[in-house]
């Protein structure tokens, strides 16, 4: 099953934030960046909304032509409130179906 249709401009990818042994990082004064390739190979990068700091959860909303099928692997930059940025060390990975024509 796909997590993601192709084109979809409703779609949003929620993220839960967490330290090597899985305790949330709380995202209180921090700005997140998400980053991916596109499909041309370009490196995209959008701010992340933080839904809630203390619950480490942040989440963007895909525009039109931001999703590509088959696959996608996002990277999520956190910068805290003291300057220091810390990255995930495995990409998140997505499967994103194309829309019927």
């Amino acid at each position: 099953m796909a997590d993601f249709v192709s084109n979809d401009t409703g779609s949003t990818l929620l993220v839960t934030c967490v330290d090597k042994s899985d305790a949330v990082i709380n995202l209180t004064g921090a700005t997140i960046k998400l980053r991916w390739k596109s499909n041309a190979g370009a490196v995209v990068e959008k701010s992340m909304n933080i839904v809630s700091a203390a619950a480490g959860t942040c989440s963007y909303k895909f525009v039109a032509s931001e999703l590509y099928s088959p696959a996608m692997a996002f990277e999520i930059e956190i910068t805290d409130s003291g300057g220091f940025t810390l990255s995930n060390t495995e990409l998140i990975t997505v499967t994103v179906r194309s829309q019927f024509a």
